[in-house]
């Protein structure tokens, strides 16, 4: 089984995206796109002037970033191959701008109302996904939902019963929604937590668990899960009894990570950020990084590739759950 991950990319400047390319040819039969799919305060935007948008302009901003992602050439080809399923996940500048969260937004009256837009914006665009049509996305001046839920946890087994390759679990988290400013209290929430770590615990000891996450489980700096302490424990206390492998994006560039390599079991991390974009998504060294995780019932190989760089590979021994 191949899964290919990324994020970060924008339309709006980089209106040749070779990096879609590149995996519908990996023969991936997944793709987790782990948010900023679009950039909403960016490329001919800025925070200030989303804060300052009624709900009605806001929706017709959002759904405008997201419907010309939908339609970049290389991208809608992608999404018509019916025999790739795409999972999106949100991160801060596809939910409303930079660093923002949700459970700070709730509380103000000056900002709440975008929460409705945004949410329809994500849910049309994940059902485009779904369809693999981008022809199904709202057109312009369509109308836009109110009341829709947010993203929320969403599992997903990727494997059939008796696969030779073995049970996985896709964890698609919303790490924006209920994140406190900060993130000192929550980046998931309680409530999201506790679906997670019961889908977790609930499972066959031998399936591998992907968790799809916005931010990165471990960095020296920005948005992490670092900032909630609980949240942090909660994860590394799961990777003790269970096969965890976090993708995460946010931070434009490729890396590995082991933040739990001394226990029976080891917790990974890879994180691939910048599909179609520059280091500071305008200004900078341009991106076209993507990862592919392919498992076999004996091991589970990591791939990142990245422009002009040779493909970086880890293999992780899937029976003992070490790097190999």
């Amino acid at each position: 089984m191949k899964i290919a991950f990324t994020s970060c990319f924008s339309a709006q400047t980089f209106k040749e995206q070779p990096v879609w390319t590149q995996v519908g040819a990996s023969g991936a039969t997944h793709l987790v796109l782990l948010g900023d799919s679009a950039y909403y305060d960016a490329d001919g935007s800025s925070m200030g002037a989303v804060k300052a948008m009624g709900a009605n302009d806001f929706a017709i901003h959002a759904f405008g970033r997201l419907r010309d992602q939908l339609n970049q050439k290389e991208f809608a080809k992608l999404v018509r191959k019916t025999d790739l399923q795409i999972h999106p996940i949100w991160d801060d500048h596809d939910f409303l701008w930079n660093g923002a969260c949700g459970a700070q937004i709730e509380g103000q009256p000056s900002y709440r109302h975008l929460l409705d837009p945004t949410r329809a914006a994500f849910q049309e665009y994940r059902k485009a996904l779904d369809s693999n049509d981008p022809k199904t996305f709202p057109k312009a001046g369509d109308p836009w939902a109110s009341g829709v839920p947010e993203p929320g946890y969403r599992p997903l087994m990727l494997s059939n019963v008796g696969d030779a390759d073995g049970p996985v679990m896709l964890h698609l988290t919303d790490g924006r929604s209920y994140k406190t400013k900060g993130g000192e209290d929550a980046v998931l929430g309680k409530k999201q937590m506790s679906k997670l770590k019961k889908a977790i615990e609930d499972s066959d000891e031998k399936t591998v668990h992907l968790i799809a996450s916005g931010l990165t489980f471990e960095a020296r700096h920005g948005e992490t899960w670092m900032d909630c302490a609980a949240e942090h424990a909660a994860i590394l206390k799961l990777a003790e009894k269970r096969r965890i492998l976090i993708l995460s994006g946010d931070v434009h560039e490729n890396r590995f990570a082991v933040p739990w390599p001394a226990g029976a079991w080891s917790l990974f991390e890879a994180t691939s950020s910048g599909a179609a974009l520059r280091t500071a998504v305008t200004v900078g060294a341009l991106q076209c990084n993507w990862g592919l995780v392919d498992i076999t019932k004996d091991q589970v190989q990591i791939e990142l590739s990245q422009l002009n760089m040779d493909t970086r590979r880890r293999v992780i021994d899937r029976k003992k759950w070490k790097m190999l």
